[in-house]
């Protein structure tokens, strides 16, 4: 099988390449494209929605090497993408587009696709439209810096496959590997400096589609119940963390938390003094760290309050860190001059 999943990467991978410098090479006849913002960090204008070129290369592979498995899936992935790419060209109402992330994922959950967590399946109907809705929102937001939400979803992506491989589940490590290989591909463009943006119909398809299959293709915990429920929530730390750390930041400011900002866990990072690039390399590394301490509490339930309460004090002694910078020298002007 293994020649298999290498065809497979290398065809996706080559295929979003292609198609991502294409669409760079042709961004003033599609116009769309991003503008400099004084909640972004780039001084010119790029072209975005790349998250085009991405759905070719995974639909192409998909509709040629997979023929329908998880179609409910994808048919809602392609919804979510189609809502991301009216966004990107008309900017959508926060309330709109969230109504449309709901709408997409009741519709998916209600295809069948429950997480189920709790013995009450109202319950967990409910549970899994959150989950859908939240990662979804999670992946838009943390896509702030060049490079940096590709790399999360590759990562997440290939650690999920690592998984899935070793117990056999061969055609759900081959869906995780197909989106690990569209990004990985489209990354080439997209790292520092980026010549094109993914845009929200990149980052929510990423984000809606790894938190599907995730809930589709349940891991079964025969030893430890909690364990099923900690396992996704690791494999998204990063993502859950800068989305946690905004909403909570921003209210208790008084501001809107659809309001966007140079005020993410990334830029903090900047702040503090590191470079971009090593910024996103260090939210890499995390995103594996929250990855791998997934899969070790899968294997060993025993060491689950352990691996939890460690995992849970590096996380929020981080949040803390970064929240703690608008009180030691990050001024209003700061944030204007940056």
């Amino acid at each position: 099988m293994a020649y298999q999943q290498l065809i497979l990467f290398a065809l996706t991978g080559a295929l979003a390449l292609l198609l991502a410098g294409l669409q760079v090479r042709i961004s003033n006849l599609l116009q769309v494209s991003s503008g400099p913002r004084q909640d972004r960090w780039h001084k010119r204008p790029t072209p975005s929605a790349g998250g085009i070129a991405i759905l070719l290369a995974v639909a192409a592979v998909y509709l040629t090497w997979f023929r329908g498995e998880h179609a409910g899936i994808a048919t809602g992935a392609v919804a979510v993408w189609a809502l991301g790419l009216v966004d990107d060209i008309v900017r959508l109402r926060p309330w709109v587009k969230l109504l449309g992330q709901t709408s997409i994922s009741a519709a998916v959950v209600c295809s069948g696709i429950v997480f189920h967590a709790t013995p009450w399946l109202p319950a967990n109907y409910a549970f899994s439209i959150v989950w859908l809705v939240v990662i979804t929102n999670a992946f838009n937001l943390i896509d702030n810096m060049d490079g940096l939400c590709a790399g999360v979803t590759v990562t997440i992506a290939l650690f999920r496959f690592s998984l899935l491989a070793a117990r056999g589940d061969w055609m759900d490590a081959q869906l995780v590997l197909l989106i690990a290989a569209a990004y990985a591909g489209f990354l080439r463009w997209n790292y520092r400096p980026a010549r094109i943006f993914m845009g929200d119909c990149g980052s929510m398809l990423a984000g809606f589609s790894l938190a599907a299959l995730t809930i589709a293709t349940p891991i079964a915990h025969t030893k430890a119940f909690v364990a099923g429920l900690f396992y996704p929530a690791l494999t998204f730390t990063y993502p859950i963390f800068d989305v946690c750390l905004v909403s909570i930041l921003r209210k208790l400011a008084g501001r809107p938390i659809s309001m966007g900002g140079r005020d993410h866990s990334s830029h903090r990072m900047i702040y503090l003094g590191l470079s971009e690039t090593k910024t996103v390399w260090m939210i890499w590394l995390l995103t594996a760290f929250g990855c791998a301490a997934g899969l070790f509490i899968h294997s060993v339930p025993v060491s689950l309050l352990i691996a939890a309460c460690a995992i849970g004090a590096v996380v929020v002694a981080f949040g803390l860190l970064l929240a703690l910078l608008s009180r030691v020298g990050i001024s209003k002007q700061a944030f204007e001059e940056l």
